[in-house]
């Protein structure tokens, strides 16, 4: 059987089918949508934070937390308000990327993140992880849920260190402003969503040559981080056989020696 090779025409048929289809909880779209968009950050944190006068100072989509000790991530939106606060948001399309440890884990790597050496830790800022979930994760049919620490000796009295975790509902969709807003987030056709400013981009994105354009360079973007990672695991498993040149595991995996060095270091740190 021979291999098909397709036009660039059916190329761009399949592509346009799949960017028609996407929705605000997928990832690759989410990257897109709030690409170099302050003001759609703002309006969607203003909608769930219920803070009409909430300002956004700045937003980057898709930015890594290394750690050199272990696992890196990469979160979908992050954003910092006049105040300092920070706020990573976060779709997830399966219950297991909401488990309350990987909220944790988000939680923790904005806070090691944000100290210089020598700096008090009293200048750790207030930080938000918000999970954006398909489904109503906690099954107690509200809109969002808010975890926070207190302390159970003392009639819950609040622990007071600023770091919060937030789950949407994204199956609330009741008339209300966070209702049209996952309304919006699991909606496919811009002339359906509720919010025009969310209309607008998404129509842009779906429906014009530059947004075409834009979709593309993000998709052949991810599809390159995830063959990335999928490198990382393989010679993190040659690594720990120890049976392999770290050249040759670097020619293996098409990953540089100087990758494969970093994460012969990460497992000798975990060992």
């Amino acid at each position: 059987m021979g291999v098909e090779v397709k036009s660039r025409e059916q190329l761009r048929e399949e592509n346009l089918a799949k960017i028609s289809k996407f929705i605000l909880m997928d990832d690759t779209y989410m990257t897109a949508f709030f690409s170099d968009q302050l003001e759609l950050t703002q309006f969607v944190l203003r909608i769930i934070m219920n803070m009409e006068n909430l300002v956004v100072k700045s937003a980057i989509t898709q930015k890594p937390f290394k750690n050199i000790q272990g696992r890196s991530i990469t979160l979908d939106v992050t954003a910092v308000d006049e105040n300092g606060t920070q706020y990573d948001i976060e779709v997830q399309q399966e219950s297991a990327g909401a488990n309350p440890k990987r909220a944790r884990y988000h939680s923790s790597m904005l806070d090691s993140n944000a100290l210089l050496p020598g700096d008090d830790f009293e200048k750790l800022p207030e930080t938000y992880v918000i999970f954006i979930t398909s489904k109503d994760y906690w099954k107690q049919g509200l809109p969002l849920y808010t975890v926070d620490r207190y302390i159970k000796e003392t009639n819950m009295t609040p622990f007071e260190d600023k770091a919060h975790i937030i789950y949407v509902n994204g199956e609330y969709t009741d008339d209300t402003p966070l209702g049209k807003l996952m309304h919006d987030f699991k909606c496919d056709e811009p002339t359906e969503m509720y919010y025009s400013n969310l209309a607008e981009r998404a129509h842009y994105l779906k429906d014009t040559e530059g947004g075409y354009d834009n979709m593309c360079k993000i998709m052949e973007e991810s599809n390159r981080e995830a063959r990335k990672q999928e490198a990382y695991q393989i010679a993190m498993k040659l690594i720990r056989l120890g049976e392999i040149s770290e050249d040759k595991i670097a020619k293996v995996t098409d990953l540089t020696l100087d990758d494969v060095k970093e994460l012969a270091e990460i497992v000798k740190a975990g060992a």
